[in-house]
């Protein structure tokens, strides 16, 4: 075995910190990435969303993209399903460029700066510190994708958004 097979073998269990200080940071996160979903959506994004609105002169609530009950002179994308996304409340003032910039701006503020911050944390110790091993990243890297999907993906509706 070379060098460079043996390199993954040897990270399977060995990293920068020892597997007692890995453990507790991997449950950790997972428990923090829930804890920050859920602040974020019963918190955040309420004051978040009127502070856009206040900009933009129009009431931003979420909305269920992609259907008759929603409808808006725009569309990001050809999607298969319905996506929950900020968007104008009174239909009389959904313009292209308002609702435009509510489904951009749910985009960059929810799904990217909200959503991310959390596994690009994970993804640094990983990656960047070298201080976890794969025994703790892949149980870790399957929670936080079910916490995204679950959570910021804008698949399904999140307590909170209303």
């Amino acid at each position: 075995m070379t060098d460079a097979e043996r390199a993954p073998v040897d990270r399977l269990v060995a990293a920068g910190w020892p597997l007692a200080w890995q453990i507790p940071f991997g449950v950790a996160l997972l428990a923090g990435y829930l804890a920050w979903s859920r602040i974020y959506f019963r918190a955040v994004d309420p004051g978040l969303r009127a502070w856009l609105g206040r900009r933009m002169g129009a009431r931003v609530v979420w909305v269920q993209r992609h259907g008759a009950e929603y409808p808006t002179p725009f569309e990001l994308t050809r999607a298969r399903y319905r996506r929950w996304s900020w968007g104008i409340e009174p239909e009389a003032e959904r313009t292209f460029g308002r609702d435009g910039s509510a489904a951009v701006l749910c985009i960059l503020c929810v799904n990217v700066l909200g959503g991310l911050w959390v596994p690009a944390v994970f993804l640094y110790a990983f990656l960047g510190l070298k201080a976890i091993s794969y025994v703790v990243f892949l149980p870790a890297c399957v929670g936080v994708i079910g916490i995204y999907s679950a959570f910021w993906s804008g698949k399904h509706e999140v307590d909170g958004m209303r």
